[in-house]
């Protein structure tokens, strides 16, 4: 079944209290970083870890928990963020944008 699952995420990533969060739109986690690329390396590894688990529980829908509508918002007032690494296995492909705040 895990060859067959491609999943697409979104995250957005934005400067707040001296740290950069990384936050995963689909999934609703979150991770912290002093760059950006930390927190979403971090992030990445956190969705991949949380998928995983899900489905060796056989319970892949609690994962999909949506972030709320403030996050979503955020996501799409940024640009677009080349991520740290390539999405591989069973997150197919990771969208990252970065909210840049005044």
């Amino acid at each position: 079944m895990a060859d067959k699952l491609n999943i697409a995420l979104r995250m957005v990533v934005y400067p707040e209290g001296g740290w950069w969060i990384a936050h995963c739109l689909e999934l609703d986690i979150v991770a912290e970083g002093k760059t950006p690329e930390k927190a979403m390396r971090d992030l990445q590894d956190l969705c991949r870890f949380q998928i995983d688990v899900a489905m060796k529980e056989g319970d892949l829908d609690s994962v999909f928990r949506p972030a709320p509508p403030a996050t979503w918002r955020m996501f799409f007032m940024g640009t677009a963020k080349r991520t740290p690494r390539k999405a591989a296995g069973i997150v197919d492909k990771f969208e990252a944008r970065q909210l840049a705040l005044a």
